[in-house]
C-alpha cells in the first residue's frame, strides 16, 4: 500500500467519523483506491465513480478519479475531474501538482509542444495564490523552471518558498544547487546547511552534506566573492581579518572556522541567527565534533572511519538527538535585504 493510498484511507476514515459519510460510498472508495493502487485502473475508476455518485460534493473521490486517470495514461480525463477541484473548500497542494502534470502530458502529446508550458506553470502559480505557505508548490515550480533552463526564475521561486515556507527543506537544497552554479558559495553552504538540519530524508541529507562540505571549504579558504549585501560583506571581512588562520586537516579546519564564525557573530541580529544558535546548542552538548563528522563522512570516509571507533557512542547520541530535534525556523532565512 502506497503512502498516498494510506493517506486517502485515513482521510476518508476521519471524514466518516466526523461527518457520518455514506458507508457504502466509503466502502466503494476504499475498494476503488486499492484497485488503482494495484494497476487495475478500469475497475478502480468504476468503483470510485460509484462512490462519487453517492457523495457528489466529496473532494477525495473526485481527486482519486482524476489521479487514477492520470496514472492510467489519460491526462485529458484526469484534467476533467481535477480542474473543478481548484475551487473546492478542501483543496490541497497535491491537486495543483497533478493538474500541472496533466497539462505537461497533454502538451507533450502535441506535434508541436508549447515551449512556454504556460498552462502547466499557471496551474502551480494559481496553487500558490490559494496556498502560499505550501513549500512543495514552490519546489515544483522551481524544478520546472530549471527543466526549461531558466535558473534565475527558478531561484526567485525557490527563495520565495524559503520565505513563505521556511521549514520546507527541499527548497533550500535546490536553491543551494543553483547558487553553486552562480558561484555564490556562501549561500550555497548556508542554504544546504539549513536543509541538512531540517530533513530526515537520508538521500537528501547526504546530498546537502556534500554541498555544505564543498562550498564551506571554498568560503573558509577565501576563494569566493561576496555579494553587496551587508551580511555577505561582514562575513567576508571576518574570514579575511579575524578567521584567516587555516589548518591542513579538513576536520580541524572546519572546527576552527566554525568556532571563529560563532565568536564573531553570536548575538548579532542576523537572518542566519538560527543556524548559529543551533551550532551553539550542539557545542554545549559536546557534539561539535560529531556534527562536523556527520557532514564530512561522505567526503572523507577514510578519516571518518578512523575517528568513529572511539567516538561511536557520542556520534549515535548526536544522530538520535538531531533526528528527533530538527531545525525548526520561527522566521525565514533571508539572503537578500527586503
Amino acid at each position: 500500500m502506497t503512502k498516498s493510498t494510506l493517506a486517502f484511507l485515513l482521510c476518508l476514515g476521519c471524514f466518516a467519523a466526523v461527518a457520518q459519510t455514506n458507508t457504502e460510498a466509503y466502502k466503494l472508495g476504499v475498494e476503488g483506491v486499492l484497485k488503482v493502487d494495484n494497476g487495475e485502473y478500469k475497475e478502480g475508476i468504476s468503483l470510485l465513480k460509484k462512490a462519487r455518485n453517492l457523495e457528489p460534493q466529496d473532494y477525495d473521490f473526485a481527486f482519486e478519479i482524476g489521479k487514477a486517470y492520470l496514472k492510467s495514461g489519460n491526462p485529458k480525463m484526469a484534467e476533467k475531474y481535477l480542474f473543478p477541484l481548484q475551487y473546492h473548500t478542501q483543496v490541497q497542494a497535491d491537486l495543483y501538482l497533478l493538474l500541472a502534470q496533466c497539462y505537461y502530458e497533454l502538451d507533450d502529446n502535441k506535434k508541436t509542444p508549447n515551449p512556454d508550458r504556460k498552462k502547466e506553470l499557471d496551474a502551480l502559480r494559481y496553487g500558490l495564490q490559494k496556498l502560499p505557505s505550501e513549500g512543495v508548490l514552490y519546489l515544483e515550480l522551481g524544478r520546472r523552471n530549471i527543466e526549461m533552463e531558466k535558473p534565475v526564475e527558478a531561484l526567485v521561486v525557490l527563495e520565495s518558498g524559503i520565505l513563505n515556507a521556511p521549514n520546507f527543506a527541499e527548497n533550500y537544497y535546490w536553491a543551494a544547487k543553483l547558487l553553486i552554479a552562480a558561484d555564490n558559495h556562501l549561500w550555497a553552504w548556508l542554504y544546504a546547511e539549513v536543509c541538512y538540519n531540517q530533513t530526515d530524508d537520508v538521500d537528501l541529507k547526504r546530498s546537502a552534506a556534500m554541498i555544505v562540505t564543498g562550498s564551506s571549504n571554498i568560503v573558509f579558504a577565501g576563494k569566493w566573492k561576496a555579494d553587496p549585501e551587508k551580511l555577505d560583506q561582514d562575513i567576508q571581512f571576518a574570514f579575511a581579518n579575524k578567521c584567516f588562520k587555516s589548518l591542513d586537516i579538513e576536520f580541524d579546519n572546519q572546527l576552527l572556522k566554525r568556532q571563529c564564525l560563532l565568536e564573531n557573530f553570536e548575538g548579532s541580529p542576523l537572518s542566519i541567527t538560527p543556524i548559529l544558535a543551533r551550532q551553539k546548542l550542539i557545542i554545549s552538548k559536546g557534539w561539535h565534533a560529531a556534527y562536523i563528522w556527520s557532514i564530512l563522512q561522505e567526503s572523507d570516509k577514510e578519516s571518518f572511519l578512523k575517528w568513529i571507533p572511539e567516538n561511536a557512542v557520542e556520534f549515535d547520541e548526536f544522530r538520535n538527538w538531531s533526528y528527533w530535534n530538527p531545525l525548526v525556523l520561527k522566521a525565514p532565512i533571508r539572503r537578500l535585504n527586503p
